[in-house]
């Protein structure tokens, strides 16, 4: 895991945008873009995307073409992670945590069409 302040990773993370090279999740089920891929090994969450990937087969999540997941760290550093169909939607699948060392408190992101990519990127 780097070490980098908040600030630091968000700054690094908001000049990802767009992706010329895609990344294999965990399993091969999804692809990453750069962003998604510099998250994932520098701040060491797949775990993350492992979530994210264990669930494409659930029938709420597969008929979700445009999926927003976001996780949010809370105080204690338990942690939740969600995923709704659009901004507005309802949450369609949630996960719960008791202890994440991610360093950030909260970040959304897209998984569109079976390719996980940070906001910025679409």
């Amino acid at each position: 895991m780097i070490n980098k302040t908040k600030e630091e990773i968000i700054t690094e993370l908001s000049q990802f945008t767009g992706t010329e090279s895609y990344y294999k999740s965990t399993f091969g089920l999804l692809k990453l873009t750069e962003g998604m891929h510099w998250l994932r090994e520098q701040l060491d969450c797949y775990w993350l995307i492992d979530i994210i990937e264990s669930v494409q087969g659930l029938k709420q999540i597969k008929k979700a073409g445009f999926q927003v997941w976001t996780l949010v760290i809370n105080p204690d550093k338990s942690w939740v992670v969600t995923c709704k169909e659009d901004t507005d939607r309802p949450v369609i699948y949630e996960q719960e945590g008791n202890w994440t060392d991610f360093k950030l408190d909260k970040i959304e992101f897209y998984c569109i069409n079976k390719v996980v990519l940070l906001k910025s990127e679409y």
